[in-house]
This record gives C-alpha cells, sequence and structure tokens, in this order.
C-alpha cells in the first residue's frame, strides 16, 4: 500500500510517460481511467504528457489502478499483479464486449477490493475466505423458481415480509456491497456484478451510474446470484439484455425480494374499499408500506397481475414526487430526478469501520485513509467526526429518558 507523504507533486519529468505506458498496458483508455479515480480526461491527458505535475496522491492512485505501484511505476518496472486477476476474470465472465468505463470500473473494483485486503492483514483481522451459501444452487429458471428462492432467503435473514428499509444498509451486513462507475452507456457496461474472492468472500459490485431505483433492483439481483448461483460460478456480471436463464431467475428474486407478493396482496386488499390500483395516489401510499421507489412498486403490481398493461402504462404518467409531497410524505429518493450519492455511502460499511479503526490506531494517515476510498480528506474527517448534541437534541433525549426510566432511575 502507497503511503501518501505529501500532497505536492512528484517532480520527474518521465513520470508522464510512464502513467501512459502502465495505462496502455491495462487495457485502459483516457476517459476510463481519469473517470475511475475522478480527475479529468483532459488533465489526465496533460499529466501524461508533462504538460502540467502529477500530484502524488493522483499518481499512487493511478499505480494502483494500473495493478501496478508507485515505486515500481517510477522504477520503470513491468506491472505487478496481487496474484489473483480480479478484472481479467470479470472482463473474461462478461456476456459481450465492455466498454472503456466498464473497463475501468472493473479495475477500480479489484483496487478497492485489494487494498481492503491488504489493510485488514495490517491489522491483523480475519478474513473470511470464499463465501459459502447456505442453499443449494438454483435448479431452475423460472419466475417461480426465483420468487420461491427469495421467499426461502428472506426467512433465512430474518427480513420477514415488509418492508426493507434501505436494502444497501440492509444487505451490508451479509456481503461486500461496493456502488462504482461502470459505464453510463448499459449497451456495453454492466448494471452490477457478483465475485466470491477467495479472501474477502461474497462481493458485490452495483453501476454508481444507474438511477437510484435501478441501482436498489440490481443490488437483489445480485444477491440472487450470490445466494443462489455461487455453488457454481465464482463470477456473474449482469448485462441488460441478456436473457440467459441465470438472470431471468434473478430478475423474479430481486422482484420478489423487494415486494414479497403476499405482503402485497394482503396490503393491496386492505386498501380495495377505498380506491383501485390504477389510481396513483393508492400506488404512493404503497410506496410507503414497501420503502421502495413508484417504479418498482409499479412493476410488481404489473408482475403480479394486479393490474393491466393500460393501468401500467397510465401509472407511468403520474408524478409520483409531486403525489407524495400533496399527500404530505416525503419524496423517496429513487423518484427524484438527480441523486447525489455520499461517496462514503458507496462503500462498504465492512471497509469503512475498519479504515476508521486503522486512523484511530494511526496505523494509516488520513491521506491513506482517502486513497483506499478514492474519497476526499474532508469525507475522511467526516468519517472520524464525533460532534456534540446540540441542546435541542440532549433535550429529546431527556424527554424519552424521563419517560422511560423516571428521575428516580438516573
Amino acid at each position: 500500500m502507497v503511503r501518501s507523504v505529501t500532497d505536492g507533486g512528484v517532480a520527474l519529468d518521465s513520470i508522464g510517460g510512464m502513467l501512459r505506458k502502465s495505462r496502455e498496458r491495462a487495457g485502459l483508455s483516457q476517459d476510463a481511467a481519469a473517470e475511475a479515480v475522478g480527475i479529468n480526461r483532459v488533465l489526465l491527458n496533460y499529466y501524461e504528457a508533462g504538460r502540467r505535475q502529477v500530484p502524488l496522491n493522483v499518481a499512487a492512485a493511478l499505480a494502483r489502478l494500473y495493478g501496478t505501484s508507485l515505486e515500481s511505476l517510477l522504477a520503470g518496472e513491468e506491472l505487478v499483479g496481487s496474484g489473483i486477476d480480479v478484472s481479467g476474470m470479470l472482463f473474461r465472465a462478461a456476456p459481450r464486449d465492455l466498454g472503456d468505463g466498464a473497463r475501468g470500473g472493473l479495475r477500480l473494483f479489484e483496487q478497492r477490493v485489494s487494498e481492503y485486503i491488504e489493510l485488514a492483514e495490517e491489522m491483523g483481522m480475519a478474513l473470511p475466505g470464499p463465501g459459502r451459501s447456505p442453499f443449494p444452487a438454483a435448479r431452475g429458471a423460472s419466475a417461480k423458481e426465483g420468487a420461491w428462492a427469495a421467499r426461502q432467503l428472506r426467512r433465512q435473514l430474518n427480513l420477514g415480509g415488509g418492508a426493507l428499509g434501505d436494502p444497501f444498509q440492509v444487505l451490508d451486513e451479509h456481503v461486500l456491497i461496493w456502488r462504482l462507475p461502470l459505464g453510463a452507456d448499459l449497451g456495453e457496461a454492466p448494471s452490477g456484478f457478483f465475485y466470491n474472492h477467495p479472501q474477502a468472500g461474497f462481493c458485490i459490485a452495483v453501476n454508481s451510474q444507474m438511477t437510484l431505483g435501478r441501482q436498489v433492483f440490481t443490488l437483489a439481483h445480485e444477491f440472487a446470484h450470490a445466494y443462489f448461483h455461487s455453488q457454481n460460478a465464482d463470477v456473474v456480471v449482469s448485462m441488460p439484455g441478456e436473457d440467459h436463464g441465470r438472470e431471468r431467475f434473478a430478475d423474479a428474486f430481486a422482484g420478489e425480494f423487494l415486494v414479497p407478493s403476499d405482503e402485497l396482496r394482503r396490503v393491496v386488499g386492505e386498501l380495495a374499499p377505498f380506491d383501485d390500483l390504477a389510481n396513483p395516489t393508492l400506488v404512493v401510499h404503497l410506496q410507503r408500506h414497501f420503502g421502495v421507489s413508484f417504479a418498482t412498486l409499479r412493476v410488481r403490481l404489473l408482475q403480479e397481475k394486479l393490474i393491466s398493461r393500460s393501468e401500467y402504462d397510465a401509472l407511468g404518467e403520474a408524478s409520483p414526487g409531486r403525489l407524495a409531497l400533496a399527500l404530505g410524505y416525503r419524496v423517496h429518493p429513487a423518484d427524484m430526478g438527480s441523486y447525489d450519492l455520499n461517496p462514503l455511502a458507496a462503500q462498504p460499511t465492512r471497509v469503512l469501520l475498519l479504515v476508521r479503526a486503522a486512523l484511530e490506531r494511526t496505523v494509516i494517515t488520513p491521506g491513506d485513509a482517502a486513497e483506499i476510498l478514492g474519497t476526499s480528506t474532508e469525507e475522511i474527517r467526516q468519517l472520524l467526526a464525533r460532534p456534540g448534541a446540540a441542546d435541542e437534541e440532549r433535550r429529546i433525549q431527556q424527554d424519552l429518558e424521563d419517560a422511560a426510566f423516571g428521575k428516580h432511575e438516573r
């Protein structure tokens, strides 16, 4: 792991040429490499051409993306890998050719996992090894079997039949979940992928360049691959438009996992006397029960044959955000036109906790942490912050304590 010692530039004229050669050997375009490390392509071009000095943290991030170290890059050495060609396996597992953005995203995933494993070993934390599902491999590919599998996994994880809340938070304790830029053009980029890493176990990456609703659905989809296809495959790369049985199974699983059919029918039955499902207001009410986007609920109503195709199309003309506000609800984040993801929220919780522990024990510096998480030092300060309670917050806590314990018990 390269430790950042300064925010200054790498003062060697030859660094630009080395960066260019390493990028080309890694098979990445300037666009893909720049997007993966969060800089502008024009700026990367300047660095490679020697027209601007490369900041040390940027040079280190690019080196890791290309599968080498800054020291090796400066020495002009060939790429040095970790012994596991993660991105190569993902490239080969993709059902069709990947674009530059996708290739950069897969390299970034390899970098993130490698950094996590290296820091875990440095901190003396035991890694789980390859993940193992408690279920046998899925034998069929029908929607009925996918839905059955979703109900079984919900039962296994004690999730009940209601809303999951934020699926990324709920499922994060079971698998490592990253949200990474895998490419905006889904014709040549995956919506997500599953990888059973031999050291880190079950890992899922979701394409952060999709809408939030699509990200949630993809997370559930990849969860199906982890628990019902990992018995036969260590890697599954999901690309829209692929009609393989495995993908159809995962799609049916995702719908049932997010909105269980039995619970959906029960709630619809209770609301039936008051309205009909073709009314978007009722769908907005249903959203609050399941905690999903308007689009997800609309799809599930059609899948369960609770609405007709014409009613489904008509619901698509409604504005769920304005309806929610008119009813006194907050707008569901997945129904917003744009969604800004906090960089820390794109990381698995276990990775954040490990980085925070390493910072508190001074095993790494804030600069190191920013490189590991691919974020800024400002976000690292947020990770370490422990702000004190404001007066109003203290009053709220005091009020509840008085009700729960009584003054004589404190």
